[in-house]
């Protein structure tokens, strides 16, 4: 466990392309083999590190989203149905703002929802008591502030204020990889006027296997002051890239808490199926899924969720989408 919590990978940006010559000199192989293995493993990385942005970035996840410093927003339109929640429309808005005139490392997030109670396809760990920076109310705004970016780490601050309450928070990132695998340790504390303290500790574990299959594993363990228990999960994903407009994620949800008594909280097995909808920058999601919840005694609550997003800024300087893999 020790050793799984230090894995993880720097970013592809900071990848040297000519990694040189290695302190250590390799039995039995000459320099020209050794810098061969070097530039082999060397494009393996960046391989595995693309491979993981590019899907991050294609399905909206927070580990590509956080740390993106650029303009961008994005419209979401979300129709969902399970079986002990009903139909339920979830629209939602995020602006966020890159301030050069404040420092480079700097931005402003705001975000409204129409809905914070729609659950159709929610992590029920995650989004207990919040979801990331905007779940207890319609509209919030925030400021976060890197305050740390290293090779293989990253360190930020947040300032946040919505209807109510205000909050603040720490959220770091350690990155390294070793052989196939690469890990992913992220810890983030926050402070809310009205709710104390929570603390949500995640380590990622992820491996590609080819041009189209790329695996995730996730455990995370969530602490809230004014909670009793300490809620955690263990999910498993699988990705398969059809092609550069079309990708799936099959995933397995594991989710337990140990209050009142230790148990499984939920099962929830679901696939994503999105694609970009007639422009790069429109993407239309169908996910249909199934839970077991342990408050229902177990019965199947079969679900769907249908969704629309629309992406603004960030695309247009990035080219997020560009080529799979080096296709």
């Amino acid at each position: 466990m020790g050793i799984l919590l230090v894995c993880a990978s720097s970013s592809m940006a900071e990848l040297d392309p000519d990694p040189g010559p290695q302190d250590d000199d390799i039995p039995l192989i000459n320099d020209e083999q050794e810098q061969k293995i070097d530039e082999a493993h060397q494009k393996a990385s960046e391989l595995l590190v693309s491979a993981a942005d590019w899907l991050d970035s294609f399905f909206d996840d927070d580990r590509y989203i956080l740390e993106e410093n650029s303009t961008r927003a994005q419209l979401r339109f979300s129709v969902g149905y399970s079986h002990f929640d009903g139909f339920d429309f979830s629209p939602r808005v995020r602006l966020r703002l890159k301030l050069p005139k404040l420092s480079k490392k700097a931005f402003l997030i705001v975000s409204a929802s129409d809905d914070d109670d729609f659950d159709a396809s929610d992590n029920p760990i995650s989004d207990h008591p919040r979801n990331e920076d905007n779940e207890k109310s319609d509209l919030s705004a925030a400021l976060r502030y890197f305050l740390k970016v290293g090779k293989d780490y990253h360190l930020s601050t947040t300032f946040g204020i919505s209807w109510g309450y205000m909050y603040a928070g720490l959220r770091y990132r350690y990155e390294h990889d070793f052989g196939p695998w690469q890990g992913r340790l992220v810890d983030t504390l926050k402070y809310y006027t009205d709710d104390g303290f929570e603390n949500i500790l995640s380590l990622d574990m992820e491996r590609y296997f080819s041009r189209h299959w790329f695996f995730r594993t996730n455990g995370s363990i969530n602490w809230y002051e004014e909670e009793d228990g300490l809620p955690h999960s263990l999910s498993f994903q699988l990705y398969q890239v059809l092609n550069r407009h079309q990708a799936l994620q099959y995933e397995v949800g594991n989710y337990f808490d140990t209050e009142p008594s230790y148990k499984m909280t939920d099962l929830q097995l679901r696939i994503r199926y999105r694609q970009r909808f007639y422009r790069d920058w429109l993407v239309f999601e169908v996910a249909p899924q199934i839970g077991f919840p342990y408050d229902h005694n177990r019965e199947p609550n079969p679900g769907i969720v249908l969704r629309l997003e629309a992406d603004f800024g960030y695309m247009a300087e990035q080219d997020a989408f560009k080529a799979v893999f080096g296709f």
